[in-house]
């Protein structure tokens, strides 16, 4: 399968030298801007749907894309945008980046997707294997047939979800909203990655600590601003060519610094108790119960009931704007 490095390579080139013609055809695409590259399709824009025949691969990006049941893809599907729906017919296989993603329609070859949610409606048929990344299980209707394996990585244990009537699933009634939980295996893996850094690099570790603890609000607003700017950035860009390199880099990025805020949240926990500690244990095993500690308090917060959501939203805040703070610290030489 063609990479998603490769894919913004490609759009990176043929932004620059504006080649390939472009599309004018409004009942082929709606609001987007095309331009072909041998076999290989590329489409950008905000909202737009795909309902025709292919005869290569194709590459898009965008906020909304709906690829309809009219659509023939013979070769490869790279798709990066917010939401997505697949109900048309792709000869190879297709890549999906984004927060939610609807496939009921018929892929030949193997299925991978990195974001929140994904649904297989009544009507998918995949000839090959899924692989995913996400917040939540995939739902999967009965009618749906997947020939081959399963593979998931899951950081939200949903169960109760699966018991629910579908008629009141997300899929059905629209799109689903992100979840805000956080299942022990997911807390352990953001731990890992917290343990990891600090131990690697002690000092960008510690910089992130004192950003959070002596600029809280800036932490919080810079991390609020991130999560809101960027996927408007993304939207705006895409309506240029030049822009569209960024509005990839964007999509691609978005969820990684979600990550990476939970992951400097830990860090600076970790600080704060690694400090409070003592001296009894050596800095490496003080660093290391920090961390434990931390990586117990911020999944035990995400997951309570009424407050889950706001202790999600403030750690991925305060993480991401501790980040932009140490960095700066960091070029600074402070």
């Amino acid at each position: 399968m063609r990479s998603g490095f490769s894919a913004g390579f490609l759009i990176i080139l043929f932004a620059l030298l504006g080649s390939g013609p472009a599309c004018a055809d409004a009942s082929v695409v709606t609001s987007a801007v095309e331009w072909q590259a041998g076999q290989t399709v590329f489409l950008a824009g905000r909202d737009f749907t795909i309902d025709r025949k292919i005869d290569g691969s194709l590459t898009a990006t965008g906020e909304t894309i709906s690829v309809t049941n009219n659509a023939n893809i013979k070769g490869d599907v790279w798709i990066a945008a917010r939401r997505v729906a697949v109900e048309g017919k792709i000869g190879g296989e297709l890549a999906i980046r984004a927060q939610d993603a609807l496939i009921n329609g018929e892929v030949k070859g193997d299925v991978s997707f990195y974001g929140v949610h994904l649904a297989f409606g009544p009507d998918a048929r995949i000839g090959g294997d899924v692989h995913y990344y996400a917040a939540l299980p995939a739902e999967i209707d009965e009618g749906a047939k997947i020939s081959g394996s399963m593979k998931s990585n899951v950081l939200r244990d949903q169960s109760e979800r699966h018991m629910q009537p579908r008629a009141e699933r997300g899929w059905h009634r629209g799109w689903a909203a992100p979840g805000y939980r956080l299942s022990w295996p997911g807390a352990v893996f953001f731990g890992i990655l917290a343990g990891i850094v600090a131990l690697v690099s002690p000092r960008s570790s510690a910089r992130i600590g004192d950003a959070a603890a002596t600029q809280p609000l800036m932490s919080f607003a810079i991390g609020f601003l991130w999560l809101v700017g960027t996927p408007i950035l993304a939207v705006v860009a895409a309506f240029t060519i030049i822009g569209l390199p960024l509005a990839f880099i964007v999509i691609m990025l978005w969820p990684l610094g979600i990550l990476a805020g939970l992951v400097a949240s830990i860090l600076a926990l970790g600080e704060i108790f690694t400090h409070r500690i003592g001296e009894r244990y050596d800095n490496t095993a003080r660093l290391l119960i920090g961390i434990i500690l931390a990586t117990l308090l911020l999944w035990i917060g995400i997951s309570l009931p009424a407050f889950g959501p706001l202790v999600w939203l403030g750690a991925v805040t305060l993480g991401i704007g501790a980040i932009g703070l140490a960095s700066r610290a960091k070029i600074s030489g402070v």
